[in-house]
C-alpha cells in the first residue's frame, strides 16, 4: 500500500497553534509527522528546570504539576530536533495518565526509532511507542486529543509495515479514520493534511499486485484518484506555505501523474532549494534533485 517517503521532524508554528487550539501519516514514508502543539512558555526556562520538575499528578486532569512549562519545553526541543533531550524529559511520564504528555512520549520515541540504523532496534522502538500513543488514546479528555489521534494513525500505519503489505492495508481504513479524527478536534496542522494527501497518493497510485490483496481483503477496497491526493497537499500548503519539502515534493509527483510537466518541475525546484534539517529532507532532497535531472533541468537552474 503505502511506500516509505522519509522521517521528518515537522515544525509548524507554535504561536499560530496556540492561537487556534481548543482548551484542552505512511504514510507513505518513514515520516514523523510530529509538530509542537503548544506555543512557547513567556516565562522562558532552561529544559534542565523542567527535568527538575515534579512529576506528580493533579488527580482532576491527569496533568503534573508545570504541565505547560514541560510542554513548552519538550515540543521546543522536539522544533529544534533535539529528540534525546526531548525524551530525556518526556520518558518519565510513561506511567503518567496525561493523554497529552503520552503521545508526546509517543512521537518521540517513534523518532528515535526512525533514527536507528539497526532495523530489529528500530521495530523495537516503533512497537514501542504503539503502545504509549494507545495508552494516549485511551485516556483522551471530553474534548478529544488531537496528537493522541493523529499519532495512533502514523503508527498504526508503521505496525502495518512491520507486519507486512496485507496488515497495512488491512489497517489503511482505521489510519485513515483517526487522522480525520484528528482533523475533527484541530483542523488547522498541515501535517495532517499532508499525511492524508499521502493516503490518497498511495492508493491512486497503487500497483495490480497491490490492488488484488486489497480486494482479497475488503469487499470495496480502498480508492482515491490524483486528484483528492492534490486537494490534501495543496490544503497542507495553504495553511503554512513551504512548511515541508515533502509536502512539496509530492505536489510535485501529483502533477507528473497528472502530465503538468511544467508545474510538476516548478514544485520539484522549490523543494529541492528548501533547507535540510532531518534524515527526511535529505531524502527528499535528494529525491527532488533525480527528477530534475530526468527532466534535463541543469544544476545552474536550481541552486
Amino acid at each position: 500500500m503505502f511506500k516509505r517517503a522519509l522521517t521528518t521532524s515537522l515544525r509548524f508554528s507554535s504561536r499560530f497553534q496556540q492561537k487556534k487550539l481548543p482548551n484542552f501519516v505512511a504514510i507513505t514514508g518513514t515520516t514523523s509527522l510530529g509538530i509542537a502543539f503548544f506555543g512557547k512558555s513567556e516565562e522562558k526556562k532552561s529544559a534542565e528546570n523542567v527535568e527538575n520538575a515534579g512529576i506528580s499528578e493533579n488527580l482532576a486532569t491527569g496533568k503534573p504539576k508545570n504541565f505547560d512549562l514541560i510542554v513548552s519545553n519538550a515540543d521546543e526541543l522536539y522544533d529544534n530536533y533535539l529528540i534525546d533531550n526531548c525524551y530525556n524529559i518526556l520518558k518519565k511520564f510513561e506511567n503518567s495518565q496525561c493523554s497529552e504528555l503520552l503521545w508526546r512520549l509517543a512521537r518521540v520515541v517513534c523518532e528515535k526509532g526512525k533514527l536507528c540504523k539497526d532495523q530489529k532496534e528500530r521495530q523495537k522502538l516503533i512497537l514501542e511507542a504503539y503502545e504509549i500513543v494507545k495508552k494516549a488514546l485511551e485516556n483522551e479528555d471530553r474534548e478529544g486529543s488531537f496528537g493522541a489521534h493523529k499519532w495512533y494513525a502514523i503508527l498504526l500505519d508503521y505496525v502495518g509495515e512491520i507486519e507486512g503489505n496485507k496488515s497495512r492495508i488491512e489497517k489503511s481504513f482505521q489510519v485513515k479514520e483517526h487522522l480525520e479524527k484528528a482533523l475533527s478536534i484541530f483542523e488547522h496542522d498541515p501535517t495532517t493534511w499532508h499525511i492524508l494527501g499521502l493516503w490518497h497518493y498511495s492508493f491512486a497510485n497503487m500497483g495490480y499486485a497491490t490492488r488484488m490483496v486489497a480486494k482479497a481483503i475488503f469487499a470495496t477496497p480502498p480508492a482515491s484518484t490524483y486528484q483528492e491526493a492534490l486537494h490534501y497537499f495543496l490544503k497542507a500548503e495553504e495553511i503554512s506555505p513551504g512548511f515541508y519539502s515533502t509536502n512539496t515534493y509530492y505536489i510535485g509527483e501529483v502533477y507528473e501523474q497528472l502530465g503538468q510537466k511544467q508545474e510538476a518541475i516548478d514544485a520539484f525546484k522549490q523543494s529541492f532549494r528548501m533547507p535540510v534539517v532531518t534524515s527526511d529532507d535529505a531524502v527528499i532532497h535528494k529525491k527532488a534533485y533525480e527528477k530534475l535531472k530526468k527532466y534535463g533541468v541543469k544544476d545552474a537552474e536550481v541552486v
